[in-house]
């Protein structure tokens, strides 16, 4: 059983917030939808009791990635789908392009290559797509969505003929990109043995937070009112107090506030503890983090741990998409990121999402 609240719009500067409540148990398993659906990712990070052991297990499960320049072109060879697409995983981002002003490019780690393109080069390609949902000032932008697993895709084909005459018309210079190639079964990272393609490590960082005051979850989980005023609240205090604890900061570790620093103090009711924070940054593949994310789960569950544990989880802000297909742009911020609480000794989980105002998730 799940309840997926959304919080209103004006309680955070028009950037969207939505809660899921949620059974670790349940069949539909929420937390890991939440996850699975979210291709493009550049950084985790998760806070748990100081006593559980979360760097070893952030090494043990995160992959190498790569950086490389390829043409579209290259993309949609025969060769190139036979060997990365079809059978595996490959998800892949364009890199130093902007999502509001440029043209940006990826393959979403399903065989899609989506194409989200400012006016003029829309009109100059002649492939079909579709207007973005997004409402940019600066004029219109198009989404294009290329199956490269699909029958068509192959040069006898006039759809195949009419993609590669655009793409090497109109689109036809290098691109650098990030590539995650992963394992389709495993999710284990895979050799990417392509011209020129760099190997590169996630960054991995670590550091303790001593004596912090950590929210407790259980008014979240056992109210009956989603809607109230207190709730909301709470939701949001939480949600702000996962940010202030992956930053490091000594807010957390206080109930009074800094009135020269901020606003911001820890609501009641909280616990004392320990905190061990581990952030990991790079291409990050979904199936790194769903592995971690169990792990997480059952840590939680069997530990008598004196609070709960958090994954915190950022995506790159000029990705086409957010979860899903749901188109992603850029407005104050391109933030598209969640977290998920996991409550000691219990199989229930509350997981946000966050995103701006020009994201069409909902």
């Amino acid at each position: 059983m799940s309840s997926h609240v959304p919080l209103p719009r004006e309680r955070h500067s028009k950037s969207k917030l939505f809660v899921t409540l949620s059974s670790l148990s349940s069949k539909k398993k929420e937390h890991l939808k939440c996850i699975k659906t979210h291709a493009f990712n550049y950084r985790c990070t998760i806070v748990a009791p100081d006593s559980t052991d979360i760097g070893q297990l952030v090494k043990n499960h995160v992959n190498c990635y790569y950086r490389v320049t390829l043409k579209l072109s290259d993309l949609i060879d025969p060769a190139f789908i036979a060997a990365f697409i079809k059978n595996n995983t490959l998800i892949a981002l364009s890199l130093g392009r902007r999502i509001d002003t440029d043209d940006v490019f990826a393959i979403d780690g399903h065989g899609t290559l989506i194409l989200s393109v400012c006016k003029d080069t829309y009109e100059s390609l002649g492939i079909v797509g579709t207007q973005a949902q997004v409402p940019l000032e600066r004029g219109s932008r198009f989404v294009i969505k290329i199956d490269l697993r699909a029958a068509c895709m192959v040069p006898e084909k006039k759809y195949y003929q009419r993609i590669k005459a655009g793409f090497d018309a109109v689109l036809n210079e290098g691109v650098e990109f990030l590539v995650g190639y992963y394992d389709a079964e495993t999710g284990g990272s895979l050799n990417f043995d392509v011209l020129g393609a760099t190997q590169c490590a996630p960054v991995v960082e670590e550091h303790t937070v001593v004596d912090a005051l950590v929210p407790q979850l259980s008014e979240l989980l056992t109210a009956k009112d989603k809607a109230a005023e207190d709730w909301i609240e709470r939701a949001q205090d939480v949600f702000e107090w996962v940010g202030l604890a992956t930053l490091g900061s000594s807010q957390v570790t206080s109930a009074v506030a800094d009135s020269e620093v901020s606003e911001y103090s820890v609501s009641e009711p909280y616990t004392k503890a320990s905190l061990r924070v581990v952030s990991v940054s790079g291409m990050l593949s979904p199936m790194a983090i769903s592995a971690i994310a169990q792990r997480l789960t059952i840590q939680a569950s069997t530990q008598d741990a004196a609070c709960g544990t958090f994954l915190c989880v950022w995506g790159h802000e000029d990705a086409p998409v957010s979860w899903a297909s749901s188109e992603h742009s850029y407005l104050t911020s391109g933030e598209h990121m969640f977290v998920q609480a996991y409550i000691p000794q219990s199989d229930r989980c509350a997981i946000f999402q966050a995103c701006g105002p020009w994201d069409s998730h909902s």
